[in-house]
């Protein structure tokens, strides 16, 4: 039980303390535990994490560690699925904007009484949508920044793209 990182929440110091199951055992501010008593190798701050707690032990028998590995992997397939399901929302509007941008071009370029603008035409790799947006018209590129999404407007034009 040496190494490792210090539990500053109480409440889950006690949860660590009960996950040892020592009899009388109280741990000292400096005890820590080592990255083998967690199923991914490390604490998790989350606590709907498995490796919220630790949960495997030499006194654990190995089916059990085995369902702790199985619920590591449960939850985090459950977390891609809602970082995912978060994006394409998030997708879905800009692509609702670009469209917006594009048909509004359109409209007062006809109106004018102008030629048409070459078109650019776009297949929403999420929702399987297709739009045509002209060329020239502004197109917001994402980057997905960890927990953030940033958007950043970039001209088309003639294929190539100017900031």
């Amino acid at each position: 039980m040496l190494g490792g990182r210090k539990v500053a929440n109480q409440e889950q110091r006690e949860k660590w303390i009960a996950a040892v199951k020592r009899d009388g055992w109280q741990p000292t501010p400096y005890t820590r535990l080592c990255s083998d008593h967690f199923a991914k190798g490390h604490r998790d701050s989350n606590p709907l994490s498995p490796d919220f707690v630790p949960s495997i032990f030499h006194h654990t028998p190995s089916h059990k560690r085995h369902q702790r590995h199985q619920a590591m992997e449960t939850f985090e397939k459950r977390q891609m699925r809602k970082r995912k399901r978060r994006g394409a929302v998030f997708l879905q509007t800009v692509s609702t904007a670009q469209l917006n941008t594009a048909e509004e071009c359109n409209t007062s370029n006809t109106l004018a009484g102008g030629d048409a603008p070459p078109q650019h035409p776009y297949v929403d790799s999420i929702t399987g949508q297709s739009y045509v947006i002209p060329i020239g018209v502004a197109v917001s590129t994402v980057r997905d920044h960890v927990d953030t999404v940033q958007c950043e407007n970039i001209n088309i034009i003639n294929g190539h793209s100017e900031k």
